[in-house]
């Protein structure tokens, strides 16, 4: 059966994600905080995406047992907080964490990228949008801007979109798909209960990113599969 981790699985868009999955036959690793969290059907795995050694520790776990990944989402975000942890977690966490686990990504694999439609460049700082849009925009790069924070919870999610764009060049040879998904406003304890769109809706926009066929889109940014900014 294919095997995909879902980082966030405790509650929302990534719970939902990793029960969809589990539904479908695929082995879910949970990524989370609490492995009393996971959700059933899922397997466990402890990870703090603030956290550079939490996540160094579970690639080393999955590594340890041969893992290897059909599917990689990288779901987990936090908005509302510090500057220091939204970058942490919603930019440094996504990027070390697909680096530490590339290796074990299966020819073929589907990375997700969830991001927002609060990312959208045209909402960004001209500063902030000129430097996402460089021609030779690296991950190193990408490493620096996290480290200084130029922004909030948006800033974070249109450094996210671009990175998805970084890694797609990076992993075309090997087949892998990268991609900048928005699940929408849903309602969450994120999104709160205003939200338009149920957390069902929300999961079924980021598992389109999963579920993309070969020869699918690349380092694009998308909703209900539908090109965005």
């Amino acid at each position: 059966m294919p095997t995909v981790l879902i980082t966030g699985a405790s509650r929302g868009i990534g719970r939902a994600s990793a029960v969809t999955l589990a539904a479908q036959g695929w082995e879910v690793l949970a990524g989370v905080r609490d492995p009393l969290a996971a959700p059933s059907g899922t397997q466990a795995e402890r990870v703090d995406m603030a956290d550079p050694e939490s996540i160094a520790a579970l690639a080393r776990r999955l590594r340890g047992r041969g893992q290897s990944l059909d599917a990689l989402v990288n779901n987990a975000g936090v908005y509302e907080q510090a500057r220091r942890l939204i970058w942490d977690v919603n930019v440094l966490g996504p990027l070390r964490l697909t680096l530490a686990l590339e290796e074990l990504l299966a020819p073929g694999a589907r990375v997700v990228m969830v991001t927002s439609g609060l990312g959208s460049l045209s909402a960004q700082p001209p500063e902030l949008v000129r430097r996402l849009r460089a021609p030779g925009l690296s991950l190193d790069d990408l490493h620096g801007m996290a480290r200084e924070a130029p922004g909030g919870y948006g800033a974070s999610k249109a450094a996210l979109t671009a990175m998805a764009r970084v890694f797609a060049n990076r992993l075309r040879a090997r087949g892998i798909l990268v991609n900048a998904i928005s699940p929408g406003w849903v309602s969450t304890d994120m999104g709160g209960a205003n939200a338009p769109r149920s957390v069902q809706q929300g999961a079924a926009s980021v598992l389109w990113g999963v579920h993309l066929p070969m020869g699918g889109p690349s380092g694009g940014c998308f909703e209900d599969g539908l090109p965005m900014e």
